[in-house]
């Protein structure tokens, strides 16, 4: 069976083509890239990461420019690019969901991701850094490091990804890899070492300045000068060992080496001179530092003036690790040894393939109408066919092997961050290999899991309903489908009203979901006033005990339960609810099952959705059992509205206060506008931590509530005349002090 499309051409590219009608190939007979498992090694996933604007897409589009996978590279202001497919995102010209493509580049094979850069997309990076083996941050080289930088990086180094850096838009005349090195090492606290020194039309040398047209390689000491009528795809090389002031730099640039690794350090001591050290020897040495994390290699470039890409995908087949190199040490993987473990890490509704799920090979291969175990959710699947994708398009292939990131249709109950195997006999080796591994004595508390993702709460909601009846159902079939596809987006039904709730990352987030149910699937939304998301919390204990019974088809059903609700930090993996400590309570639970026990929880838990004060969650709290008893015959469902009962009583007798949502907050603005800005930003309770200077422009950072920055964009631009710049990200949750402070906010939340 085959579709066809008729679509515009720009450039000699295909464009235009809506998210619906993703284009595919069939070719059941392709071989993947890496078929032989011997060429795994020469196999990278990579993932691109940086700052809004950075330039991501401008250097995904090149990489695959030089690679020959497209004939032209597209821009991302004319909204032709190869990985921002999206409607919305060629019209904003930003990226807004992360897309795949593949590429050969030499004898290897890279897999790359290309991620969003805006705050409200953060989980996209989340989840794309979670299958890749290394990753590529991209600096605006007259910027440095800038705030979605730091959050970038951080999401990396949370997966320990081998990681470097490539100063783009080193053209500019503001451009200075001096500063950048700074910004690296003081901001993301690492220890950066530059392999590469500009060069400039006028010979400066001097690092800053525009007009560049070439770099020097520092440790093989050749000068390469691009060719900007081939754009890039040409350029000269020269030999510059004879230059002292280079050799200079090669042997200051060893000896940094030398001090991060000791084998390195011991040729050094062995060797006559540093001269006489192999580049081979050297460029070891920085793959070394690089699996380690010791420190950070730096290349330049810039993307857009067609400069420097090729060094930087040598960079990546050099000194960034194949799939075997990087997961060598992963328990769960090693358990699985050469069977299937793959990992879907992210989902996407087709109208013609239904739902597709993008899932990266750990170990094993998977093979078209095979049939698989999702050992996340305990069930059997069959997967339909296999493809590897390329941004908006699939190219089928009978199977996917080891170290490949595809796309297998098929999975209907195969969601975000499930670990998927071949069979249940597998998963039970692999247990059994896992539980030995880790020392555990019970087999059945070990689930051989790969570790998943983490989403991320949300911080903005609306309500939502459909223009009309008619678009009713079909509003709810979409919001289920966009829910699965982003977990970030978070559907619930208010209990008062009765509305359908949308929470989101941020404005711009909601935004774009609203324009894809209009266009992608066809239903008229509107959404109702943008709000805050708050939470709730308890200040101090409180103690409730209730007697709950019901009569059900004749039949009595009754639980007594005593339970005591304390304020505590949430701290990952620990449970919500736990049994009460004293030799009473003990003796009285003792006969509380695990089933019981699970029940109660379910019913804390929701009983936690819906605080007191304006029905906010309530967090950071810990709910301990003290009392337990049962009648015969009572159901589980009784159970759990019991605890919840309880539990609300509870929090109805303690005192609780409300969070607001803090953010990080970054204004760009130039020095004569400095006073307005930080004057308005006092009167949004804003707690300034430095105020730094580049290139004439003050930097001011700090923190504030995300309630006081709604709109703060348009009072941006009136008291800087336009010239000032932001960017924000969540920080934490902070209890309101102030009780007239609190009041406005319930005021504003009610309405009254």
């Amino acid at each position: 069976m085959k579709f066809w499309f008729v679509a515009a051409k720009h450039n000699g590219r295909i464009v235009g083509l809506k998210r619906s009608f993703i284009r595919w190939t069939s070719t059941t007979n392709c071989k993947s890239t890496s078929e032989d498992s011997g060429q795994v090694h020469k196999t990278r996933n990579v993932g691109i990461m940086a700052h809004i604007d950075a330039g991501k897409t401008t250097t995904t589009e090149r990489m695959l420019y030089y690679a020959g996978r497209i004939s032209s590279p597209g821009e991302v202001h004319h909204g032709d690019t190869v990985t921002d497919f999206l409607p919305q995102e060629r019209e904003r010209g930003i990226t807004i969901q992360s897309a795949v493509v593949g590429f050969d580049w030499k004898d290897s094979h890279v897999n790359l991701i290309d991620t969003p850069g805006h705050v409200d997309f953060t989980f996209e990076v989340e989840r794309s850094l979670r299958v890749v083996d290394s990753a590529v941050a991209i600096l605006d080289a007259s910027a440095g490091v800038e705030a979605q930088t730091l959050t970038v990086w951080r999401q990396a180094s949370a997966y320990n990804l081998p990681k470097l850096i490539f100063l783009n838009k080193m053209d500019k005349s503001s451009a200075s890899h001096h500063m950048c090195l700074k910004s690296i090492q003081s901001k993301l606290k690492s220890t950066p070492f530059l392999l590469q020194s500009p060069l400039y039309h006028n010979e400066r040398g001097t690092g800053s300045g525009s007009g560049l047209k070439g770099l020097v390689d520092l440790i093989s000491l050749k000068r390469m000068i691009f060719s900007q009528t081939s754009k890039g795809a040409k350029f000269s090389i020269d030999d510059v060992s004879q230059d002292k002031s280079l050799m200079k730099q090669h042997c200051e640039l060893v000896e940094h080496l030398a001090d991060l690794d000791l084998v390195l350090a011991e040729i050094v001591i062995e060797s006559a001179t540093i001269e006489e050290i192999t580049h081979e020897t050297i460029q070891s040495a920085v793959k070394r530092i690089v699996m380690s994390n010791n420190g950070i290699p730096v290349l330049l470039g810039s993307s857009y003036k067609n400069i420097g890409v090729q060094p930087l995908m040598d960079a990546i087949l050099t000194y960034l690790p194949s799939p075997l190199e990087f997961n060598s040490n992963d328990p769960v993987v090693t358990a699985y040894g050469t069977e299937l473990c793959s990992f879907a890490f992210k989902t996407i509704h087709d109208r013609q393939m239904g739902p597709l799920t993008f899932v990266r090979n750990f170990s094993g291969s998977l093979s078209s109408g095979q049939k698989i175990y999702n050992v996340t959710r305990s069930k059997f699947e069959k997967v339909h066919k296999t493809y590897l994708p390329f941004a908006d398009e699939f190219k089928e292939v009978s199977k996917l092997n080891v170290g490949e990131v595809g796309v297998v249709s098929g999975l209907k109950e195969t969601v975000t961050a499930d670990t998927l195997t071949s069979s249940g006999a597998v998963v039970a080796i692999a247990q059994k290999k896992l539980s030995k591994r880790l020392g555990s004595e019970d087999q059945r508390q070990v689930k051989p899991c790969l570790s998943g993702v983490n989403i991320p709460e949300p911080v903005f909601f609306c309500s939502v309903e459909s223009a009309s009846l008619s678009h009713q159902k079909g509003l709810e079939i979409a919001l289920e489908c966009l829910q699965r596809e982003d977990p970030s987006l978070h559907v619930h039904i208010d209990p008062d009203t009765n509305q359908t709730v949308l929470s989101g990352m941020g404005e711009l987030h909601l935004e774009i979901i609203q324009e894809r149910l209009k266009t992608e699937f066809k239903v008229d939304a509107d959404l109702g006033k943008l709000m805050v998301a708050y939470k709730e919390t308890i200040t101090e204990p409180s103690l409730n005990r209730i007697t709950f019974e019901r009569k059900l088809a004749d039949q009595k059903h009754s639980v007594v339960i005593e339970v005591e609700v304390h304020p505590k930090k949430a701290e990952a993996g620990h449970p919500i609810v736990r049994k009460g400590q004293g030799k009473e309570v003990q003796e009285n639970l003792k006969m509380l099952t695990e089933r019981q026990l699970r029940c109660i929880t379910n019913g804390v838990e929701a009983s936690l959705r819906s605080g007191p004060k304006i029905s906010f969650q309530v967090i950071d709290v810990e709910v301990l059992i003290n009392f337990f008893q049962i009648g015969r015959g009572t159901s589980e469902t009784i159970i759990e509205a019991a605890a919840a009962t309880c539990v609300r009583g509870a929090l109805q007798n303690a005192a609780v206060c409300l969070l607001e949502p803090i953010v990080s907050l970054e204004v760009i603005v130039d020095e004569k506008f400095q006073h307005a800005v930080v004057d308005d930003l006092n009167r949004r309770r804003f707690v300034m931590d430095m105020i730094d200077m580049i290139h004439g422009n003050k930097i001011v950072t700090g923190t504030a509530p995300l309630s006081e920055l709604m709109g703060y964009s348009t009072a941006l631009r009136t008291v800087s005349s336009g010239l000032g710049t932001y960017s924000m990200q969540f920080k934490h949750y902070q209890k309101v002090v102030n009780s007239i402070e609190e009041d406005k906010i319930i005021q504003k939340v009610r309405g009254f």
